[in-house]
C-alpha cells in the first residue's frame, strides 16, 4: 500500500474493487473490514500496514500503469485476435497485463491508451460521453457545405443521430479532401460511418488526439509511459464523464489483465 493515507473508498477503487460509487455502496453495506473490524464510513483513512478485505478476501493496491501507443496500420487493438498478425499489447513490454481503452479498426492508425486501471478505463470508454477524440480523415470526393453542416449538427445513422462533431476542412483537392474531426461518442466505426452516410468514403483515418494527449513526437508503432500530469488529465476527463452519467445506471466493470473482454463498441 502507498505510504500516504487515503480514503477507504479511494483505496478500494484503485485496488480494482469497482468504481467509487460501487465501492461506496460496498463499504456502507458492511462488506468491508479494516484490520478485521467492519467499517461503514467510506471516507475513513487507511494507510500503510492496514489490512483491507472485502467479504473476508484481502484486497491490495496494484501498481497502475498507463501507456500511450501510436497504433500502426495492420495491428489489432485487442489483447488477442486469431485473424491478426499483431495485436497492440505486443508493441509494449509486459503489455499483456494491460487493457486497451477503446479500439481502432485494423486499418485505422493512431492513439490508444493501455492501462490496468479498470475504474478509469470504464469512465473513458462510456459510449455516449467519452473523452474528445480528434481524427485526421482523408475522404474520397468533394466535401460540400451541406456535408460540413451535417457533421457539425449530427449525421443520421442506423443507430441514431450522432452528437455534433467539431470539423475543420483542411484541404480539398480534385479527388480527395483532408479534414480534422473531433467526436466524443464511442459508437462502432462511427467516423467511417458518418462519412459513408454522406457518400464520402474514408481512405485514411488517424486518431491524433485522445483527450489531453497528442501523437506529437510519437512515431507509428511507438509508445511511451504517461507522465503524472498526463494521467491527472485523463482522470479529470474521466471525472467529467462520471458527472455526465451520474444519473444513469452503472454498467458492468471492465475486465482486465488475464480476462479478454467482450468486443467494445468504440471502433473507428
Amino acid at each position: 500500500m502507498s505510504a500516504a493515507p487515503m480514503n477507504l473508498v479511494v483505496f478500494l477503487a484503485r485496488a480494482g474493487a469497482g468504481s467509487r460509487r460501487s465501492c461506496d455502496e460496498l463499504v456502507r453495506s458492511g462488506a468491508v473490514t479494516v484490520n478485521g473490524e467492519t467499517v461503514t464510513f467510506p471516507r475513513q483513512k487507511v494507510g500503510e500496514g492496514d489490512v483491507v478485505a472485502v467479504n473476508d478476501v484481502p484486497v491490495v493496491l496494484r501498481a497502475l500503469r498507463y501507456v500511450l501507443v501510436n497504433k500502426p496500420r495492420g495491428v489489432a487493438s485487442t489483447r488477442s485476435d486469431p485473424h491478426a498478425e499483431r495485436v497492440i499489447v505486443d508493441l509494449v513490454p509486459d503489455g499483456r497485463a494491460l487493457f486497451p481503452v477503446g479500439r481502432l479498426d485494423v486499418d485505422t492508425t493512431g492513439l490508444i491508451v493501455l492501462t490496468n486501471d479498470g475504474v478509469l478505463a470504464n469512465r473513458l470508454m462510456h459510449p455516449r460521453y467519452g473523452v474528445p477524440k480528434t481524427y485526421s480523415v482523408r475522404v474520397r470526393g468533394k466535401v460540400t457545405r451541406r456535408a460540413l453542416a451535417s457533421l457539425r449538427q449530427g449525421v443520421v445513422l442506423e443507430d441514431g443521430v450522432t452528437a455534433p462533431a467539431v470539423v475543420d476542412l483542411r484541404k480539398q483537392s480534385a479527388k480527395t479532401a483532408l479534414l480534422d474531426v473531433t467526436v466524443h461518442e464511442g459508437r462502432k466505426r462511427q467516423v467511417r460511418r458518418m462519412f459513408q452516410a454522406l457518400e464520402l468514403p474514408v481512405e485514411e483515418l488517424h486518431r491524433r488526439r485522445y483527450g489531453p494527449l497528442s501523437d506529437k513526437g510519437l512515431s507509428p508503432g511507438g509508445f511511451r509511459e504517461l507522465s503524472a500530469d498526463e494521467v491527472d488529465g485523463l482522470r479529470r476527463a474521466g471525472e467529467d464523464v462520471d458527472t455526465a452519467v451520474a444519473a444513469e445506471v452503472e454498467g458492468d466493470p471492465v475486465p482486465l489483465a488475464a480476462v479478454e473482454p467482450p468486443a467494445a463498441d468504440e471502433r473507428d
